[in-house]
């Protein structure tokens, strides 16, 4: 049970630090918005061909380790 609360407290922490920083994000100027969208743009775009990458990886590895009957 303490355990529960104390994950709660951190979850409410996490929250309440997200909005302040989606609160201070809002305070730029239109053209510091743009370059900072475009930059999260290409960390989203990177993160995603990373992800693809491994998921392909690891979807060839269970392919090839059903093929051979479940051994490496």
């Amino acid at each position: 049970m303490h355990k529960d609360k104390k994950a709660l407290k951190k979850a409410e922490t996490i929250f309440e630090t997200a909005e302040i920083i989606i609160t201070k994000v809002n305070k730029v100027s239109p053209k510091e918005k743009e370059k900072l969208d475009h930059i999260a743009e290409k960390r989203i775009k990177k993160a995603s061909e990373e992800a693809i990458a491994k998921i392909r990886e690891r979807y060839n590895r269970f392919k090839l380790q059903d093929e051979s009957g479940g051994e490496e």
